[in-house]
């Protein structure tokens, strides 16, 4: 260890037990902050800040992982110069007695983190040595540990002039740059940015009325002011009315932006994917990542990104747009019959109404909107005529729009959209809508058809094992994604193509309808709780064939998805990844009765339902819903309810695949959903 005259200091690094040949040298700078000594410092894992001029990160006043680090930089003025750091801390906690131990000294959030640190890097180590072990997620670790509840911090250190021997001042009295500090600062910069560049471009989409109706405050308050300690160069665009955000991706300037961040809900995520994806360059639209930032009712990108208990987190999720690398998901097309629609009007007294309906000042930017019904005239019209109705070609007889997060009819899809009364209530207007359709106990009228193909699967063995193979993967690296599990096709511009049909075409099967599937997982040998016998000629599970197959169980819901979560409390879809070419489908077996819905309930955010007799889970590669009633009958809850991604969509026959050649970018900074492993209980006929 050795004290250099520019106040610098290189030491041979902290003790953690490693050998010596392997350990991390510290770089360190004596500096004073409101006129008091200190000292920063740094190694290749932690950043921290010492009161005295002590450099040891046991005794520090903050410490923190380098990725919780947002902007370093030295500025140079006459008096010498100022060092600026700006960073995420949990809080400062010092060492002191407890309440129930009052003579024992309980340890310090430095020494917390510090200690994890070590532990995480001699995992590391053994894992290295050993080419079977695991590697752990150091930055999930700390942020699920003692990195709790971040909050914004600014160092505003001063460094003097007798201290900059390094520099000189001219007769001018100019300072020049001393070397070492901006080096120090420099190299800082580097360590927290170690997947990603600074100073990012942020195209900011506000929805202030989604959800609680708090977006814009929290933006304000708590989100900004975190984007702009890291550098990041903001255009905020505060959105006035239904598909606004479509409307932007649209028209977005890509080249002008490095990512876009919905402050939101996740319906916000669904317009500007389809904003990208009707668009001629979708695949490059695309390619622009989006961040998440959660200020809806459901927010279920933000709890798969960031993880169920930090999924709400506001610091967290501004850090994951400054410094999150972009994750690919798989993108859905979705098709229904073409239906004649109203002709719109775009008179102002149509527009204010539609703007006073989604709570945005008749003053706002217009839109085009929906005429009265006194004035509507029946046709059926272009695509572009509406940003909603995404059909790819007047002449065709289907729209087409995508999806990312889920599909839903039946008792899912009533809970969804039949609570949107109850949005003030946030994510618990899901549960007061989930008991009230066990209470009413009805059938999903519809045929289901599955076409499982070459990757979709029954065993939730094999799904298990992938998932874990998955997030290993991307702990290896160490949450730096590397490339998508199934390769994105080239950009030719046909990115609309169906690989399984439109829902107005005929099946590709002998006969009037599809072979019966019976649903069999081989590695989970309980059966289903079917209403009915299993068909003779019913394909098994250990075989079936890479066609079409309908689904003969009588079902209360379909419920199908690309996340794991979908909502704080529910794990629906445990294995569920983000780029594997399948969708996640969920049917809710009519034949489990409501004591089945209900067992549904007790640990559903542990996703351990999937296990359940009364519900069937499996993967396919594409699906075709045709409802037995149509829209409006008073059978139905309101008429008859489809949700997409949250959104409502006619209640229509539906086709969902997995789009070829489409991915979605979000930002992730683990590069995984962050989900736990969901094994099987022990009872194995719950």
């Amino acid at each position: 260890m050795g004290e250099e005259s520019n106040g610098a200091q290189t030491t041979a690094g902290r003790d953690d037990g490693k050998d010596p040949a392997r350990i991390s040298p510290v770089e360190s700078i004596e500096v004073t902050i409101e006129g008091k000594p200190a000292r920063l410092s740094f190694d290749d894992d932690l950043f921290w800040l010492n009161r005295q001029s002590s450099a040891e990160p046991a005794r520090a006043y903050l410490l923190v992982p380098h990725q919780l680090v947002l902007h370093a930089s030295f500025i140079p003025d006459s008096d010498g110069g100022s060092l600026l750091v700006r960073l995420l801390s949990p809080p400062l906690t010092s060492t002191g007695a407890t309440p129930l131990l009052p003579f024992k000294k309980s340890k310090s959030r430095a020494q917390q983190i510090l200690e994890l640190q070590k532990s995480l890097v001699e995992e590391e180590e053994a894992a290295a040595r050993d080419t079977s072990g695991s590697s752990p997620n150091k930055l999930q670790a700390q942020l699920e540990g003692p990195c709790t509840n971040l909050r914004l911090i600014k160092i505003e250190a001063r460094i003097e002039s007798p201290a900059l021997a390094a520099g000189t001042i001219n007769g001018g009295g100019e300072a020049v740059d001393p070397s070492f500090a901006s080096q120090w600062a420099a190299k800082l910069m580097r360590l927290a940015y170690p997947h990603s560049s600074p100073h990012r471009r942020l195209k900011v989409l506000v929805n202030p009325v989604g959800g609680p109706g708090k977006a814009l405050p929290l933006f304000t308050n708590r989100i900004r002011p975190v984007l702009e300690a890291a550098g990041c160069k903001l255009d905020v665009t505060i959105t006035t009315h239904i598909n606004h955000g479509l409307e932007l991706a649209r028209d977005l300037a890509l080249d002008q932006y490095d990512a876009v961040v919905c402050v939101s809900g996740d319906g916000m995520l669904h317009e500007v994917l389809n904003g990208f994806a009707v668009r001629n360059d979708a695949q490059t639209a695309l390619a622009m990542p989006v961040a998440p930032i959660p200020a809806g009712s459901g927010n279920a990108v933000a709890l798969n990104l960031l993880g169920v208990a930090q999924g709400f987190n506001l610091a967290l999720a501004s850090l994951n747009a400054i410094k999150g690398t972009p994750l690919p998901i798989d993108v859905c097309s979705v098709t229904q019959p073409a239906i004649a629609k109203p002709k719109r009007s775009t008179t102002a007294a149509s527009r204010s109404k539609r703007r006073s309906m989604n709570g945005v000042p008749s003053s706002s930017s217009t839109s085009t909107t929906a005429s009265s019904p006194s004035s509507a005239v029946a046709t059926l019209e272009p695509a572009d005529a509406d940003p909603q109705e995404l059909t790819t070609a007047p002449a065709k007889p289907y729209s087409l729009h995508y999806s990312f997060l889920s599909q839903a009819i039946g008792l899912m899809a009533d809970v969804d959209l039949g609570t949107e009364d109850m949005r003030a209530l946030g994510d618990a207007r899901f549960v007061i809508g989930y008991i009230g359709g066990v209470l009413a106990n009805k059938v999903c009228e519809v045929d289901l058809d599955v076409k499982l193909g070459e990757r979709g699967t029954m065993n939730k063995a094999e799904m298990r094992k992938k998932v874990l193979q998955t997030n290993q993967r991307a702990d290896d690296v160490d949450g730096k994604v590397t490339a998508p599990d199934v390769p994105q096709g080239p950009d030719d511009g046909d990115h609309a193509s169906l690989q399984h049909g439109a829902v107005t075409d005929l099946l590709p099967v002998e006969g009037e309808e599809p072979p019966a599937l019976e649903i069999i997982d081989p590695s989970w040998p309980s059966r289903q709780a079917n209403d009915t016998n299993p068909s003779e000629n019913a394909s098994q599970a250990a075989g079936p064939g890479p066609g079409w197959y309908r689904i003969k169980s009588t079902i209360s819901a379909l419920y199908a998805g690309k996340i794991p979560y979908v909502a704080r409390d529910l794990l629906q879809f445990p294995f569920a990844l983000p780029g594997d070419g399948c969708i996640d489908m969920a049917l809710m077996l009519h034949g489990g009765g409501r004591s089945g819905k209900l067992r549904a309930i007790n640990g559903a955010e542990r996703g351990v339902v999937v296990y359940d007799r009364a519900l069937a889970y499996f993967k396919v590669e594409a699906y075709r819903v045709t409802p037995h009633f149509q829209p409006g009958d008073k059978r139905l809850k309101k008429g008859g309810l489809v949700s997409i991604d949250g959104e409502h969509r006619p209640y229509l026959p539906f086709q969902v695949e997995v789009a070829p050649k489409l991915k979605f970018k979000v930002l992730s900074l683990y590069g995984k959903w962050v989900v736990p492993d969901v094994a099987p209980p022990e009872d194995k006929d719950p």
